[in-house]
């Protein structure tokens, strides 16, 4: 976390140091109070808050919540764009979760740095306060996506307010971290639903819910040389469509070396913001003889297959859900191993 530490008094500036120095980051301070290492504050308060506060991930301000409110209300915008922001009094004795608490990551750093001052952390989170599970953190900790996003406080509000949540979780690694939430519920007692899946979810509803996407699926590749990306996207979405998995489940596409120039590959990395994990023959070959070979791709590419190879191992030698084949390009879908 690239790290602020502001201070604008001689003993906020002692605070700010020592939270640097088990933290890092940059203390800034005025002029009067400054040592050697320190970065100045200059200018006018307000003004200079502004310049740096997209500067960092977060923001640590030895001084009177009020002067750090009015400093900030211009620059804030929301909590998926804002840095955390912590205030500490000139005591030393509370830091204070001020803003982006949750996604911005705001209470773990007055958690932190309250350990190191031995001071108070002060959370004012619903979730944090009631002792509910925050489902952005989960998200964010856990590399899901969030969709339909704009139900979440909705959702987060009834898990508060201590309402029946179905969870609906297909995911493995999330159903032990989830498991205290994982209950029988009728859907119509349901108040909202969280589902934890990279299926499809078909069904319309008319309460709240939010779904967790786990990026859990590699997409292995082989095609003839210059194969149109339209083609390939198409064929690509069509699979998926098929299986009634949520495209945005893919974490990276794997294939073989000779296609790190293949137009097509590199165009589909691009719209599914994903990586692409390259591998030489000789990897591939290690493996090669899990699967059918093909005398066709060995004479065109020096190894047998690629497609499935290049998933297995990208995939941790994970489950293969799909292998499949049209017009010069066979495309095998892996779920990893380690998120079965």
């Amino acid at each position: 976390m690239r790290l602020a530490i502001i201070s604008l008094t001689k003993n906020g500036s002692e605070i700010a140091r020592k939270i640097k120095s088990k933290l890092g980051g940059d203390v800034y301070i005025k002029e009067k109070h400054a040592h050697t290492g320190d970065l100045l504050i200059e200018g006018e308060f307000i003004p200079f808050v502004h310049e740096i506060f997209r500067k960092y991930d977060g923001l640590v301000f030895v001084m009177a919540t009020g002067i750090v409110v009015r400093a900030i209300a211009g620059v804030i915008e929301d909590k998926h764009k804002d840095p955390a922001v912590v205030v500490v009094d000139e005591k030393g004795l509370f830091a204070i979760s001020l803003l982006s608490g949750h996604v911005g990551g705001a209470n773990e750093l007055a958690k932190r740095v309250a350990e190191i001052l031995e001071a108070q952390p002060v959370i004012t989170t619903a979730t944090d306060v009631e002792k509910v599970v925050a489902l952005d953190v989960f998200a964010k900790e856990e590399g899901y996506l969030i969709e339909n996003g704009k139900d979440l406080k909705k959702v987060s509000a009834a898990l508060v307010s201590g309402e029946k949540v179905k969870f609906v979780v297909e995911d493995e690694k999330a159903l032990h971290k989830l498991k205290e939430y994982i209950y029988s519920i009728k859907e119509e007692e349901a108040k909202a639903f969280v589902f934890v899946t990279n299926r499809k979810i078909k069904k319309s509803f008319d309460k709240p819910y939010v779904i967790l996407v786990p990026r859990n699926i590699v997409l292995g590749i082989g095609c003839r040389k210059n194969v149109e990306f339209e083609r390939l996207f198409e064929f690509v979405k069509e699979t998926f469509d098929n299986l009634e998995l949520d495209i945005k489940s893919v974490k990276s596409i794997a294939t073989i070396d000779l296609k790190k120039d293949e137009e097509a590959i590199l165009k589909l990395k691009e719209a599914l913001g994903v990586p692409v994990v390259f591998y030489t023959k000789e990897e591939l070959k290690e493996v090669e003889s899990k699967f059918p070979v093909s005398d066709f791709v060995f004479q065109t590419v020096g190894v047998g297959s690629v497609s499935r190879p290049s998933a297995y191992l990208a995939s941790g030698g994970g489950r293969e859900l799909l292998y499949i084949k049209k017009d010069g390009i066979t495309l095998a879908v892996y779920q990893s191993k380690d998120e079965e």
